[in-house]
C-alpha cells in the first residue's frame, strides 16, 4: 500500500505568533523544560534564562517514567496539566528549548483529547536569542 500524507496546517507557530498569544486569554503557552530553566535560576544555553511571559510549566521530564521508559499514565498527566490551566477550552502552544521536548507534552494532550494543539518549533534556542522579544524570570 502507499502512503499518503495529509500533514495538519497550522501546526506549528512562529514567534510573532507566540508573541500574540501571551495577549490572549483563551490560549495557554506550556514550557516543558525544568522548573530551573523556567524560573530563569540557572543560565541558560539558550541565550537570556527565563521563559515566554505567562507561560506556565508542566516539564517533559515528569511525564516520562524513566526506569520504565515509558509515560506517565493519562490521569497523571491530566492533573498535572489541570494544576497549571490547561484544559480543553484552550489554545495550547508549548515549547521547549528546540522543539523537542515539547512534543511529550503535546503528544500526551492529544491522547487526552485536546484538539487545538500547536508547536512553536523555535522554543527558547529562537525567543532567547531575541532582544526584541520580552522574557520573564522569578
Amino acid at each position: 500500500a502507499t502512503f499518503k500524507a495529509s500533514p495538519r496546517q497550522g501546526f506549528f507557530v512562529d514567534k510573532r505568533a507566540v508573541l500574540a498569544a501571551t495577549r490572549e486569554p483563551g490560549t495557554v503557552i506550556v514550557n516543558a523544560l525544568g522548573p530551573q530553566f523556567h524560573k530563569g535560576l540557572e543560565p541558560s544555553r539558550y541565550g537570556r534564562p527565563g521563559r515566554v511571559p505567562g507561560s506556565v510549566n508542566v516539564p517533559a521530564a515528569t511525564l516520562v517514567n524513566p526506569d520504565a521508559k515509558d509515560f506517565t499514565s493519562l490521569s497523571d498527566a491530566e492533573a498535572k496539566f489541570r494544576a497549571r490551566g490547561v484544559s480543553r477550552d484552550k489554545r495550547v502552544i508549548c515549547y521547549c528549548g528546540g522543539g523537542i521536548s515539547a512534543t511529550i507534552d503535546l503528544f500526551l494532550l492529544h491522547q487526552l483529547g485536546h484538539d487545538t494543539l500547536t508547536l512553536y518549533d523555535g522554543s527558547m534556542g529562537e525567543w532567547a536569542r531575541d532582544p526584541s522579544l520580552p522574557i520573564e524570570t522569578d
